[in-house]
């Protein structure tokens, strides 16, 4: 039997241990947001427009976007399944 990591509660380092990804330690952009779930900057613009994506900061008086590296990682566990007729989690 194969064993599913519950992510719903699962570290920082738990999730980029999941998600095979290596901490930068600061923010992140909508590029390098975009490249952790391997979808286009554009696609990854429309989640945020649509609200569908994770929570993103933007400093007062600035058109800059950033991401907490976590908040990216559990939007990305948020979507898990165990099967294509299972509502995400």
């Amino acid at each position: 039997m194969i064993e599913y990591l519950d992510l719903t509660d699962a570290t920082f380092e738990e999730l980029c241990a999941h998600f095979g990804y290596t901490p930068k330690g600061r923010p992140v952009s909508t590029k390098e947001a975009a490249s952790m779930a391997d979808v286009h900057p554009m696609t990854f613009e429309a989640y945020r427009a649509r609200g569908e994506g994770p929570r993103f900061f933007q400093p007062p008086g600035t058109r800059r976007i950033w991401y907490a590296e976590v908040d990216v990682l559990r939007w990305l566990a948020s979507g898990s399944k165990l099967n294509t007729s299972e509502a995400a989690a």
